[in-house]
């Protein structure tokens, strides 16, 4: 009997010949498989947790366990560490830049325990150590770089962004005195770079009144206009290159939208969002090395960082685990 050709392929390799033949693992799995390693073979100086490792990578991982993937035991460390809120500000590994340090912990505290409907002591008590470093205005500006910030540095879009989704996970009702300043404050600022545009939309949520939806609209079109060829995102709307932070922070942009894609109708009709969204995915996909990592989002610096690239890694992992759930 012949066979066609593809399916000789595939019983070629189903052959005692190759009896351990196995379908190459997920861009996700082998961004695990990294962090992990990353994680657990992490000893920072004097006891120090690292916001790379023990923040933001640590984070992604936890999401990623809630997910299915398997971390062994690479935070078991981190999670020790975690439950100690007040122990925090011992903690020297962020240089000057302690208030960063204490968004990084309380948000991987907060994916820690994802899934809880009953928040933790320990979630709870981060939240009010969190907001001792609110602005006046609602915001969280932890860093003092100029915009567009990089993987380990956020910039004020994002920090709030984060810093609100701590307060919710922690128990914080949006009718919070606190929360209905970041708000505000979410619905009234404006911004110019590519990850500050996707740190108001992330931030404001699948919240729909008159103001959140003008805001979502102006910067959705920034997002929109800013893609690139490439399917990815980059610093600015008219960036000649797109980065894997840029567009893993578009791409929790866009794929919140994908659970009320009314939201996004101003700029986008559904089967356009998914289209954006399809190859913004792909560009990240196409971009990541074989040991599981991407290559670190630099800005204005043409040297290598470890810490970069780790912080890229986690947020490129975020993004695409926020597409699976």
């Amino acid at each position: 009997m012949r066979y066609p050709l593809a399916l000789c392929a595939v019983l070629w390799l189903m052959s005692p010949a190759f009896p351990n033949a196995q379908p190459s693992p997920s861009a996700e799995a082998k961004a695990v498989g990294y962090l992990a390693k990353q994680v657990a073979s992490f000893k920072g100086s004097q006891g120090c947790a690292s916001c790379h490792h023990n923040g933001d990578a640590a984070r992604a991982l936890l999401m990623a366990a809630n997910r299915g993937h398997d971390v062994g035991g690479a935070l078991a460390e981190t999670r020790a560490f975690l439950q100690s809120p007040a122990g925090w500000t011992a903690n020297k590994s962020h240089g000057d830049d302690e208030g960063l340090m204490r968004l990084q912990f309380a948000a991987a505290l907060a994916a820690a325990g994802e899934k809880d409907l009953t928040p933790a002591p320990a979630l709870v008590e981060a939240a009010k150590i969190i907001l001792a470093d609110q602005m006046q205005d609602g915001s969280w500006a932890p860093d003092a770089s100029d915009p567009p910030n990089s993987p380990l540095t956020w910039g004020t879009a994002v920090a709030t962004w984060m810093a609100r989704s701590t307060l919710i996970n922690a128990g914080r009702e949006p009718d919070d005195f606190s929360v209905a300043q970041t708000d505000r404050w979410l619905r009234t600022v404006e911004v110019e770079s590519v990850p500050d545009a996707a740190g108001v939309v992330l931030g404001l949520g699948v919240t729909s009144d008159v103001m959140a939806d003008k805001q979502r609209a102006r910067y959705l079109n920034l997002l929109r206009f800013a893609q690139r060829e490439s399917g990815g995102w980059g610093p600015l709307p008219n960036a000649e290159r797109a980065t894997a932070f840029d567009t893993a922070l578009v791409l929790l942009a866009l794929q919140q939208l994908e659970t009320d894609p009314r939201l996004a109708r101003s700029t986008y009709r559904l089967e356009e969002l998914k289209e954006a969204i399809g190859k913004g995915r792909a560009y990240l996909v196409g971009q990541q090395k074989a040991d599981g990592s991407w290559p670190e989002t630099m800005r204005g610096n043409t040297s290598t960082s470890d810490a970069q690239r780790l912080s890229t890694t986690a947020w490129a992992l975020m993004a695409l685990l926020g597409g699976s759930k």
